[in-house]
């Protein structure tokens, strides 16, 4: 991909999340989606807490450090973490969080060089921003699939 196709893909990921909550209740946000599981408003806050890791990696990266990213190896313990520091945000503070930090992240990546090398695979920026579409359709899936829609694959 390209940086457009990197940026369409990133809005049209994040559309439907957006769609698959559409409507939910601020009562609604906050229960969980089953026994033991994670709220609708978890999930906003963890898709939002992994995103604002990839845009701490790419603000290192402009000011010349090196990009730091969360430890893969414990990742739960990473989640629990950044869960526990939303845990006391209302629904809206999450919801506009979870807005703002994609506003953010498009920003940065607009700003970026349309050099292909870039955006080639192999490269981090490829592969964090894949990974944030990746991270997003799963998440949509299993929204859709708690609140029982009809999700079409897009």
């Amino acid at each position: 991909m390209n940086k457009q196709e990197f940026i369409e893909k990133l809005i049209e990921e994040r559309g439907n999340v957006l769609k698959a909550i559409e409507g939910v209740s601020d009562v609604e946000l906050v229960q969980p989606m089953a026994e033991g599981k994670w709220s609708i408003k978890d999930t906003l806050g963890h898709l939002t807490a992994w995103e604002a890791a990839v845009i701490n990696a790419f603000e290192q990266k402009a000011r010349g450090e090196r990009p730091t990213m969360p430890n893969l190896e414990n990742l739960d313990a990473w989640n629990a973490e950044q869960a526990a520091k939303r845990e006391g945000k209302s629904a809206d503070e999450v919801r506009h969080e979870f807005n703002e930090s994609r506003k953010r992240l498009l920003t940065i990546v607009s700003g970026l060089a349309d050099d292909e090398g870039l955006w080639s695979p192999e490269r981090s920026t490829a592969k964090m921003l894949s990974g944030l579409i990746h991270h997003d359709r799963h998440h949509w899936k299993a929204l859709c699939e708690y609140r029982r829609l009809d999700c079409a694959e897009s």
